[in-house]
This record gives structure tokens, C-alpha cells and sequence, in this order.
């Protein structure tokens, strides 16, 4: 299309444009940064442009939705600037109108949003929206990564959903805002098309999936997990076949339905979050605030899409931002609570729930630690192992309450007898075991004969009577600790059965 100049007597700057083909529409007036509701019908579309304007401009539209875009201008092919949007320059014609003619082939009919801006705005806008959108990414990246990484390490399954959520949060406005057509050969530009669709069903599934098991949902109200889930499955299932289908009835009817269906889902999770909160569920309320963004940006989307230019392009990106920062702390805060109460409950399973000292499984875990504590120090290890003489004869003589007391007052008499950095253990029933470090043979020695005095008569109480039991005191060294309960026990276990016979036998000589 050629290029021509003629006189004009406008009263501003502005552009006119015209759809010429297949079907001529009526001219439309384009004021500057104000978008154009004429449409791309399905198919070739020629549109011809006449602008008027005092300085240069830029002429953008969105991509989505078409094939291909050609402008000629004086019979020449421009190239478009590097830019998200579609974005072509206008030069500007000192008071004289110019006109160029651009040429759409479209598989489906769909508004671009056709809007011409002065350079200098262009420039300020581009460049705002250049470090929102930087920032944006860089969170998401950020938090998937992380997310993910923790997510396998722990094992949290909340924290794969959400790292799934927020991958396809992030793939969903790096496709709309059309970064990645700045890499991509135009020959790629239907499937960017289609992983811009793929990524809106998949960001609407994830988060559905991650908010109704985070607010427990499934568990507590499962019918309305179910059909919130249902609803998910929908908008994801439309936008794999818009990927497609390509007819005007099919696209328009199902772009209505996963729109509304994603603002029903949104406000029904709004409100259970609610409900939840009430009901103590933990992080909630955090839930609660971060879908009140989203709720408040959807609507302005879905139903208010005319209001507020800049909600319309912001809001939605702003309240995902607020919203994936905010379940990330909340997330954090169920992450810590739930270490938290498997730490507790580790530390349970490792001690005697009886004595308050560490069992089995608490002696297993602790020798490592032990040992890395002081390996790097010329150590001798030292197992006592300890075993109550006659304790049937306690319980059956005075019953397993009595019995159960006396194994307390024992296990209260070792830890008097120990330093705070040794280990000790109720193996089980009435047998103990002490693990200490000692610097030379002649500081075991002196310890195994300290609790041998120690144990001769341990005092416990029957009926407000004081009465008297003995325990027999082995000792092992070692050079190095071993590892194994069973080791441990065997080498110690022949020095406290000669303690024992020894002891019988001075009772009897007695």
C-alpha cells in the first residue's frame, strides 16, 4: 500500500482505522493509549491505517489469537519493534496524514486490542512494565525453585503443589505478555499460542489443587473439594481444546464459561477460607487475605473489564504477586509447624515414655552425634551397663505400680551419676545402659566403682516405706564406639553378670 501525504486540518493527533476485509467495518477513531474494540474476524483481515501525528508514535495490538501480521507501508515491509505486544512505529508526519496497511490471517476471531501511543509514553510504559514484569518473573523463579527443592527434600507435599502452581503462574503471564515471542521464529508462533492456552487451564487446575488440599477441603467439606475440582478440570479441558478447535461459537462460549467458572472457583475458596479460619484451621486466614486480592483483581478482569485500563493490565499480575508471596509465607508457617510436631514426635518415639530417658531407638540415634563430638579428642569410650537384681520379686511382692517407681528412682539415681553429656538408656524392662568418653583407663575404673556404690542399695518407696534394691554395674571400653545396641550389650553384658555372681555369692557367704 502506497504512502500519501495530504493537508489535514485536525484539531489533534490521532489514528483511523478501518477493517477493509473480509468484512468492511466502520471506521474507528483511536485516541492515544485508548484501545480499539474492533475485532479480528476468522481468517485474512486487511485493515487500513491514516494517522495524523505531531511526533512519533507506536502502533501495538496482541498477539494471541492470530498467525501471521504483515505491514506495508509505501509499498515496504515493516518489521515490527521487539516488544511483547505486536508493536510497529509511526512516524510522524508534520501535520500531514500517512497511511499503511496491515494484514492479519487469524484462525479464530478474537479483539487485539488495537492502540496507538506516543514514543516518548511508549518508551516510559515499555519500561515500567519491563521491570514489573522482571520482578515478577524473578519472584516466580525464585519461589519455584525453592519450593520444589524443599518440596523433594522434606517430602512436602504441599510444597509440590504449590511449586506447580507457581511454575504455571509464571509460564501463564511470561506467554500473555508475550516475552517469549521476542526468542521465538515466527514459524513458533502457534505453539506459543497454544502453550498460552495450555497454561491458563493449567494455572487454574494447580491452583485449585493446592489451595483445597491446603485448606483441607477434601477432609472436611468433600463434596464442595469435589465440585470445585470438577470445576478446575473444566477450564483446564477448554483450554486444551481451544488449542484445537478454532470456531467462533465454540471459542466464545467456552472463553465465557472458563471465565466465570475460574471466578466461581475463586469466590468459593474465598469463602471456605473464611469458614476455615472460623473453624482454626491453620494459615487460613492467610489464605483468606491472598484470595482477597485475586478475588478483587478477577472481577475487575471478568466483569469490570472496562473500568480501569490499569487494573485491567496490573490488577491481575499485582494480586498474583500478593497472592503467591503470602501463600509462601503461609506455606512456610504449615512447613514449620508440621517439622516442628515430627520433630516433637521423633523425640517422642526416642524416649523411654516411663524413666524420661532415651530408649532403644534414642540410643541408635544418638551415637552417631556422640561420636562426631568427640572424635577429634583422644577418647576412651565406656559402656555400663546396669540390671536390677530380683526386680520380679518387686513386682510380684508389691505389684508393677511399685515396680514402675522403683524403675524411675533407678533411672533418676543414674542421671545424678552422670555427666549431662552422656548418654543414657532403659533398654528395656529392668536393664540400663551409660555411655561416657574418659580420658584415661583409671577414670572408668573410678566411675564404674562410683556407681557400683551407687547401686549397692537405691531407696524406693512402697505403702510411704523406704525400701532398698542393688543392681548389678558392667563395664566395656572401647577405642572406638561401636554403632550396635547388640555390641554394646554383649561387651558389657559378661562384666556386669560377674558383677552380679559376685555379689550373690557375698550375700550367701554373709
Amino acid at each position: 500500500m502506497s504512502l500519501w501525504f495530504a493537508n489535514a486540518t485536525f484539531a489533534s493527533d490521532h489514528c483511523d482505522l478501518t477493517r477493509i476485509a473480509p468484512t468492511p467495518s466502520n471506521t474507528a477513531t483511536l485516541t492515544p493509549s485508548s484501545p480499539s474494540s474492533l475485532s479480528i474476524l476468522k481468517g485474512e483481515n486487511v485493515f487500513l491505517i491514516s494517522c495524523r501525528l505531531s511526533e512519533n508514535g507506536v502502533f501495538t495490538f496482541n498477539r494471541h489469537g492470530f498467525e501471521s501480521a504483515l505491514w506495508m507501508e509505501n509499498n515496504v515491509k515493516r518489521h515490527p519493534i521487539p516488544a511483547g505486544d505486536m508493536a510497529f512505529v509511526l512516524q510522524n508526519t508534520d501535520g500531514f496524514i500517512s497511511t499503511a496497511q496491515i494484514t492479519i490471517q487469524s484462525s479464530i476471531e478474537f479483539i487485539p486490542r488495537f492502540t496507538w501511543h506516543y514514543e516518548n509514553d511508549y518508551l516510559t510504559k515499555a519500561q515500567r512494565h519491563s521491570l514489573i514484569m522482571g520482578a515478577f518473573y524473578g519472584l516466580g523463579i525464585a519461589l519455584f525453585t525453592l519450593s520444589l527443592v524443599i518440596g523433594y527434600k522434606i517430602g512436602g507435599h504441599h510444597l509440590k503443589r504449590y511449586s506447580l502452581y507457581v511454575f504455571s503462574l509464571t509460564a501463564f503471564f511470561l506467554l500473555q505478555e508475550g516475552q517469549l515471542f521476542l526468542f521465538a521464529n515466527e514459524r513458533y508462533t502457534h505453539l506459543l499460542n497454544a502453550a498460552y492456552l495450555l497454561s491458563i487451564g493449567l494455572t487454574v487446575f494447580s491452583a485449585t489443587w493446592f489451595l483445597s488440599y491446603f485448606l483441607f477441603l477434601h477432609r472436611d467439606f468433600s463434596r464442595v473439594n469435589n465440585f470445585i475440582i470438577a470445576a478446575a478440570i473444566i477450564v483446564f479441558t477448554l483450554s486444551a481444546l481451544r488449542t484445537l478447535i478454532h470456531q467462533e461459537v465454540f471459542w466464545s462460549t467456552s472463553g465465557a464459561i472458563m471465565g466465570y467458572c475460574t471466578l466461581a472457583i475463586v469466590a468459593l475458596l474465598f469463602v471456605f477460607s473464611i469458614v476455615q479460619t472460623y473453624r482454626g484451621v491453620p494459615e487460613a486466614k492467610f489464605v483468606m487475605v491472598a484470595l482477597l486480592f485475586v478475588l478483587i483483581s478477577m472481577v475487575f478482569r471478568i466483569l469490570l473489564h472496562n473500568y480501569s485500563p490499569f487494573m485491567q493490565r496490573y490488577g491481575f499480575i499485582l494480586a498474583f504477586a500478593v497472592e503467591v508471596l503470602v501463600l509462601a509465607y503461609a506455606l512456610s508457617k504449615r512447613i514449620s509447624y508440621i517439622s516442628t510436631e515430627k520433630e516433637r514426635a521423633e523425640r517422642d518415639a526416642s524416649i523411654d515414655s516411663l524413666c524420661g530417658i532415651a530408649n532403644r531407638r534414642g540410643l541408635i540415634n544418638s551415637l552417631p552425634r556422640f561420636v562426631n563430638d568427640t572424635e577429634f579428642q583422644p577418647t576412651i569410650y565406656a559402656a555400663f551397663y546396669i540390671d536390677i537384681d530380683d526386680f520380679k520379686q518387686i513386682n510380684d511382692c508389691h505389684g508393677h505400680a511399685v515396680g514402675d517407681s522403683a524403675l524411675v528412682d533407678v533411672s533418676r539415681c543414674l542421671s545424678n551419676a552422670m555427666r549431662s553429656k552422656d548418654i543414657l538408656c532403659r533398654l528395656g524392662g529392668d536393664e540400663f545402659i551409660a555411655i561416657a568418653t574418659f580420658g584415661t583407663m583409671s577414670e572408668v575404673m573410678n566411675k564404674h566403682q562410683q556407681l557400683k556404690r551407687t547401686f549397692k542399695a537405691v531407696p524406693f518407696s512402697v505403702k510411704g516405706k523406704k525400701q532398698y534394691l542393688s543392681a548389678s554395674v558392667g563395664c566395656a571400653t572401647f577405642e572406638h564406639l561401636p554403632m550396635s545396641i547388640d555390641k554394646l550389650v554383649a561387651a558389657s553384658d559378661g562384666s556386669m553378670y560377674t558383677e552380679k555372681v559376685r555379689r550373690k555369692s557375698e550375700q550367701l557367704t554373709v
